[in-house]
């Protein structure tokens, strides 16, 4: 699960690595948890010359409505012992899936409209979309939307929300049926390269489905902790990102040069609490991601 955010503990600068736990709420006594503090700015001497490109949110009323919704949710033990027994059979993500545990929230309608402008058209393949909650608020923004997870009770969730679903890796090759009506506008990896087996295979085959003058959409906790899940075993990467940097805006820096380095520009980025439900031990779990948004030529 993502790292979770307390009250009253360390900031976020202090935090472990986001495959660790990260910060714990402190036991409370009433019925519902103090809103977390979510941290949207950055101190942008040090995040070089992206800074110009740097586009600050904060938390708006869909962000207030999916915390306050997490805060109020009550979880019964049942559902908690059933994933328990589940995840041990098809892993964690598929788990989920099954039992509509951990929805997650990044950006608002609104917030992806500002950040994506004016790439904000056309068609949109969303890679490792599992359940489609990040994908419905960019929903809105495409003609046409495309989804794919390797899991297929992750599929079955998204083409219960009326989306185009694929199960497939796109690291292994596309396959025709998904280039059937030609290259995508955008391609979106969300929390998706620090998620698989092999990013840099990854990253090249996102932007092989990419439409020339499209836009590339990557997010990703930051520091960079990788890890992918085969069923229920965590296990390391089998290729790595170069990244090393610890704190958030040297890691983001690092991050956009690698990516330029596969010949797209930078032209906005953001940093966005990356936020799930929580379960029995924690209300809410937050990472604190950068999202960032290249235009190819």
């Amino acid at each position: 699960s993502p790292a979770d955010l307390g009250a009253g503990g360390p900031t976020l600068a202090t935090l472990p690595t986001p495959r660790s736990v990260a910060r714990r709420w402190p036991a409370q006594s009433v019925s519902m948890p103090p809103a977390p503090q979510l941290i949207y700015a950055i101190d942008a001497p040090r995040l070089g010359t992206y800074a110009d490109r740097f586009v600050r949110f904060d938390a708006d009323r869909d962000t207030m409505a999916f915390v306050d919704g997490e805060r109020r949710r009550r979880h019964g033990r049942l559902r908690w012992a059933a994933r328990a027994l589940v995840r041990v059979a098809v892993g964690g993500f598929s788990a989920n899936a099954l039992l509509d545990t951990y929805p997650l929230f990044m950006l608002s309608e609104m917030q992806w409209r500002r950040l994506l402008a004016p790439h904000a058209h056309g068609r949109l393949l969303d890679v490792g979309a599992a359940a489609g909650h990040v994908t419905a608020a960019l929903v809105p923004l495409f003609d046409e939307v495309t989804a794919t997870d390797v899991s297929r009770p992750m599929v079955r969730r998204l083409r219960a929300r009326g989306l185009r679903t694929l199960v497939m890796d796109l690291a292994a090759g596309p396959p025709a049926a998904l280039l059937e009506d030609g290259p995508f506008d955008t391609v979106a990896l969300l929390n998706v390269l620090d998620r698989c087996a092999r990013p840099r295979t990854m990253l090249r085959a996102a932007l092989d489905v990419l439409a020339p003058g499209g836009c590339l959409v990557v997010a990703m906790p930051l520091p960079y902790d990788p890890c992918w899940y085969d069923g229920p075993r965590t296990c390391d990467p089998v290729e790595r990102l170069p990244l090393r940097a610890t704190a958030w805006e040297p890691a983001a820096e690092e991050l956009a040069r690698h990516l330029e380095d596969h010949g797209g520009r930078v032209v906005a980025m953001t940093r966005a609490p990356y936020l799930s439900g929580g379960d029995r031990r924690e209300p809410l779990y937050v990472l604190d991601a950068v999202v960032m948004v290249l235009a190819y030529k």
